[in-house]
């Protein structure tokens, strides 16, 4: 059955003279592309500058090209998020509302990170981690994880994690899976990642195999050149003694530093 039609039939009659060349045209001026002949339109209008008329749908066009790229990017950073595991306090922790108080360290401390931030491609490239110690309170985790924030605002690939959920992690995915294997385990933490950060590294007193795990895990990253941030209520000997010496030294390497948060705990003050 044949739909009706919907137009008048003004419009109709209009139609059938455009397409029969019969339609009444004039000549007229475009400021930009010069002289064009325009056709009355049904709606009583003059049809204007073909060329204009091109050039906004290929403005429109590249309109709806950045809206879609923007969309697959936002897409892709809130996926990049989402494999961050980055816990829910610490995802609004920027290096912007770190709160320094005039302190000349904290400044120090800040500035550091920042400069981290900026030159993350040079890290990335030399393997240059970063050692945050000091007690509870100080602001590690903020500052490690708002360079975490920033890096993945950038569309790097950042994870995040407490050393005992990563070896929770290790576990399952070693000895819970079938076919499951240490070694493969170990590589979900390296090659996907272009940074690491192990927060709360010591604060349980692990096992020999446990620490061997969180050694493996550094030493792999340290052989790929790919940066790793740790975070450490301990200090420098404490973290040393807990680690061992290769692992804090390799630290250092590919243009990595170690930062001591040595300050009053900002929530006592608070």
């Amino acid at each position: 059955m044949a739909q009706p039609m919907t137009t008048t039939p003004g419009v109709r009659s209009h139609l059938s003279s455009v397409l029969a060349g019969n339609a009444e045209n004039q000549r007229s001026r475009c400021r930009i592309h010069g002289e064009f002949t325009e056709t009355l339109m049904p709606n009583g209008q003059w049809s204007g500058c073909p060329q204009c008329l091109e050039d906004d749908k290929a403005e429109q066009r590249q309109a709806e090209q950045r809206d879609r790229a923007g969309q697959i990017r936002a897409d892709k950073l809130e996926q990049l998020r989402e494999g961050a595991m980055i816990p829910r306090r610490f995802q609004r922790r920027t290096l912007q509302n770190f709160e320094t108080d005039d302190h000349d360290r904290k400044e120090f401390a800040l500035a550091a990170c920042q400069r981290y931030v900026e030159r993350f491609d040079d890290r990335l490239e030399r393997g240059g981690g970063m050692v945050l110690t000091g007690s509870v309170g100080t602001g590690k985790s903020h500052l490690a994880y708002g360079i975490g924030n920033a890096l993945l605002d950038q569309g790097y690939r950042v994870m995040g994690i407490d050393v005992y959920e990563l070896i929770d992690l290790i576990k399952e995915r070693a000895f819970s899976q079938k076919g499951g294997s240490e070694r493969e385990a170990l590589k979900a933490f390296v090659g996907p990642l272009d940074l690491l950060i192990l927060d709360e590294v010591g604060a349980q007193l692990g096992t020999d195999w446990e620490r061997l795990m969180l050694f493996k895990i550094v030493n792999e990253r340290y052989k790929a050149e790919l940066p790793t941030i740790i975070v450490s209520n301990a200090d420098a000997a404490g973290l040393t003694e807990y680690l061992g010496e290769r692992i804090v030294d390799r630290m250092q390497e590919g243009g990595g530093m170690t930062l001591s948060l040595d300050w009053p705990s900002y929530r006592r003050a608070a």
